[in-house]
Parts: structure tokens; sequence; C-alpha cells
């Protein structure tokens, strides 16, 4: 009796060894198949560093200048009369005439800058069709009211523009928009609509060309 437990037990664990033989061996061979179909995965897969480009959104577009109040230009020109000077690197011989003549006066040097480029193009001998002269395109006759002679001089037009600009931007409270309509046109004019824009295309045209200028300015 005691012989046919101990073969019993000799055939049980013989067994179970086998079974856990076989069950390794499946194992392993589960873990190559998985290891051989994840290398392949990879190989397929796009290379490090090699994604798909992802599409960029685009750009916002630039403020659009037109004649409502510009609370980004407003902002920037807040005290920058008490700012160090605005232009670092020197673009026209006459920057330091107009940052003298805005400072004295107590207006935004990239304003006055605005004004030459949209009136002259910097041009000391530009001569309009109603006789204004110089960068800033006065008239003889606005240069002495002002205190100015020889108008067509740089210095002079300079400060003769300026002070008829600081002027126009006290007439009109201040407002940018209105003191180069009026530049333009004549204070008179802007009174007779009412202190508003008037509706000529060519002041219009000016104020938005002059506040587009303004504004590259201020940014570089």
């Amino acid at each position: 009796m005691k012989r046919n437990l101990n073969i019993t037990s000799l055939i049980y664990k013989a067994c179970l060894k086998a079974s856990l033989a076989v069950m390794v061996l499946g194992l392993s061979i589960t873990i190559a198949k998985l290891e051989s179909e994840a290398g392949q995965d990879l190989a397929n897969s796009e290379p490090m560093g090699q994604s798909t480009p992802i599409a960029l959104a685009p750009e916002p577009s630039p403020v659009t200048v037109g004649l409502a109040p510009n609370p980004y230009l407003l902002d920037q020109v807040k005290d920058q009369t008490n700012r160090k000077p605005l232009f670092d690197k020197k673009s026209t011989r006459y920057d330091d005439m107009i940052e003298e003549a805005a400072r004295r006066h107590r207006i935004s040097p990239a304003l006055v800058k605005a004004v030459i480029q949209a009136e002259s193009k910097f041009d000391t001998q530009a001569v309009s069709s109603q006789g204004a002269v110089g960068l800033m395109q006065i008239l003889p006759s606005t240069a002495r009211s002002m205190g100015v002679s020889s108008p067509q001089e740089p210095y002079n037009n300079i400060t003769a523009g300026v002070r008829y600009l600081k002027m126009l931007l006290e007439e009109f409270g201040n407002d940018e928009y209105l003191a180069l309509a009026a530049y333009n046109c004549g204070p008179d004019t802007i009174k007779r609509y009412g202190g508003k824009m008037p509706p000529f295309s060519e002041t219009r045209s000016f104020v938005r060309l002059v506040m587009s200028y303004y504004q590259s300015h201020i940014d570089s």
C-alpha cells in the first residue's frame, strides 16, 4: 500500500513539472511574439523629431487705423514727452529738431514725424499748389502767425509746424484725429461741421495716413 502511494506521488510530481515546463514555454513564445510585433510597429512609425507638421493659425491682421479713437495709440503716447528720446536710431537728419520742438511744446515727437512724412516725405523743397512749403507744409501766413520767418528753412518750418499743431490739439481737446483734420483743411472747417470729422475724402485719407505712420513710429 505504501509503495503504491509513493508511485502515485512521483507520478503527480512528474505531471506537475511537465505542466510548469509547458507553461514556461508558452509564456516565452508569447513574449517573443509581442516583442516581434512591437519591433515592426516601431519600424513603421515616424522617426523621432519628424512628426507631421502642425498647421499654425494665421497671424492676426495688423491694427486697422480708422477715424474712431484708437485706445492702443492713446495708451502708447501718454506721457511720452517725459520718456527718453524716441528715435534711438537716427532715420533722418531732422530727428533732433523734431524732438526738440516736440518736447518744448509737449506733444509726441512720433506725431510730428508722422505729419512730416505724410506732408512732404522729408523734402525741404516741397511746395504745394496752395503755396505751403517745407517739411511740414506750412503756409507763409501761418508761419508768420506762429512768429516764424523763412518757413522753408528746416528748423523754422518744424518750429512753426509744431506750434500750429499744438494750437490745434489744444483747440480740439487733444483729439489727434480732429487736430490732424484741422491741419489739413483748417480749424474753421471742423467748426462748421460741429467739431466733427468733415466728410472730405482728402482730409480723411490724410488723417488715416498720418495715424498709420504715427503707430509705426511708436512701435519702432
